[in-house]
């Protein structure tokens, strides 16, 4: 009697031919119904294309009105751009040939790995998206300052704007108050205030105004993302003051309570050792275009995508194996720096 009674040997397949198509046909099954869902697909912006480069330019309009006086007053057009070159990456698996005709179990494995690759090309985004990140306060964005730095120019174009801003925050906070130790303690609310603060009076436009960023999501670590959620979900939270007698507490309303959504990157380092870091995000200047990263999808012809050693070929010749090798294009790279602000976390013991 085989592992399942509804299983039958009768249901695996006659011939290599059989195997193939059907690992094509959930491969290609697979990637249509795989729909991204997680942080890195959501605030970042994704670009579909056959080019290996995409160059994203930026315009400096600086458009301002002032009182007419004399001539009719015009500026020039002012345009930074950065690059985003694609790169190829693959997995993929191999089989016996005689196993799948005889092993259920393996012909088992061999009809769910079509959805693993779908699976594991989303779950690639998002670690490289989490090391760019990780990596931005070293690597230069359009304006030529670190992605994440206190001196972004307020217009990448016009030396006479000569105004800078920050989206960085080097001394570390940590985001569950400062009373907290690690991720345990007493929820305030006094470091996610300052920073929020911070963003929403620091980040300048193209003449050197205020921007209006209004952050409404919050990247945390995995090991801090239960703390914070429950934080927020809060109605009330203590509040420390100081007066005569010293520092006393008092229970306040959770003005946070829904404003923010949380978002737990299990694509960052919890390792001993590391900060941990905290971003503060607006999503709704992302979807207006302000995207802070880029991610680049390279098209190519299914022949190159999904590449396949059959019975005919040299290395099922050398092995009796059946081979399937995935290859995605992509390339990745920070873009705009005003809708994210990075806040550096304590270090981990």
């Amino acid at each position: 009697m085989p592992l399942n009674p509804l299983f039958g040997f009768d249901t695996l397949p006659k011939t290599s031919a059989a195997a193939i198509r059907e690992f094509s046909d959930r491969y290609l099954a697979a990637i249509g119904a795989a729909k991204p869902t997680g942080w890195a697909d959501t605030l970042g912006e994704t670009i579909p294309t056959d080019a290996p480069m995409v160059t994203f330019p930026i315009s400096q309009l600086r458009t301002q009105y002032k009182r007419t006086e004399g001539d009719s007053r015009t500026k020039k057009l002012g345009e930074v751009s950065f690059d985003i070159k694609s790169e190829e990456f693959d997995d993929g698996y191999e089989a016996k040939l005689l196993d799948l005709f005889l092993k259920v179990f393996a012909y088992r494995n061999w009809q769910r790995a079509p959805e693993r690759l779908v699976l594991a090309e989303e779950q690639f985004r998002h670690f490289q998206v989490a090391e760019l990140l990780s990596a931005g306060t070293a690597i230069p964005c359009a304006d030529k300052q670190p992605f994440f730095s206190q001196t972004h120019p307020a217009n990448m174009t016009d030396a006479t704007v000569d105004k800078t801003w920050s989206n960085y925050q080097p001394i570390a906070k940590n985001i569950l108050g400062s009373s907290a130790v690690g991720n345990v303690g007493t929820f305030l609310t006094d470091n996610l205030q300052a920073e929020v603060t911070a963003m929403k009076t620091g980040v300048l436009d193209e003449n050197g105004n205020l921007f209006g960023v209004d952050p409404d999501t919050i990247l945390v670590p995995s090991d801090y993302d239960e703390a914070v959620t429950i934080g927020l979900a809060n109605s009330r939270i203590l509040n420390f003051v100081t007066n005569d007698n010293g520092i006393a507490a008092a229970e306040v309303d959770n003005v946070y309570k829904g404003k923010f959504k949380v978002e737990p990157v299990k694509e960052f380092s919890i390792a001993p050792g590391t900060t941990a870091d905290w971003y503060l995000v607006d999503s709704k200047l992302i979807r207006a275009g302000l995207s802070p990263w880029a991610i680049l999808k390279q098209t190519v012809p299914q022949s190159l995508a999904l590449r396949i050693f059959d019975e005919s070929s040299d290395y099922f010749k050398d092995t009796g194996n059946l081979k399937m090798s995935s290859h995605i294009w992509y390339g990745f790279g920070l873009a705009l720096p005003h809708a994210i602000r990075r806040i550096k976390g304590p270090t981990r013991p």
